[in-house]
């Protein structure tokens, strides 16, 4: 497990059920495993702060769910493959906004933007 400790359930030799796992660089994840991936609700927390609190699918961030970066950006919405798919809300440290559709991380369909002054 490449230096990573897991306290959790098994099956079949496979991490299953609710775990725990952390890492040597300090990134951690408390949440579900099926037959050895990440699968259903969880917390993935990055060394760097960042972290992403939802759902999980086969090892991906798929599903619903909340990531906050250091910086202070955070989406809360729709995910597929680790990307921002679905309606989303995108929120900038500085007040700026995107509330809409996306499409692979990038902003597609319709969507309202707002600047930080509340244009």
């Amino acid at each position: 497990m490449n230096g990573a400790k897991y306290e959790g359930g098994w099956k079949d030799d496979l991490q299953d059920g609710y775990g725990v796992e952390t890492w040597h660089d300090g990134s951690k994840y408390e949440g579900y495993y099926k037959e050895g991936m990440k699968h259903g609700k969880g917390l993935y927390e990055w060394n760097d702060s960042s972290y992403y609190d939802g759902d999980w699918e086969n090892n991906k961030i798929s599903g619903f769910g909340k990531y906050n970066w250091p910086d202070g950006r955070e989406y809360i919405g729709e995910w597929m493959d680790n990307n921002m798919h679905g309606k989303g809300k995108y929120t900038w440290r500085d007040g700026r906004c995107y509330e809409g559709q996306y499409l692979n991380d990038k902003k597609h369909g319709f969507g309202i933007y707002t600047w930080a002054d509340g244009r």
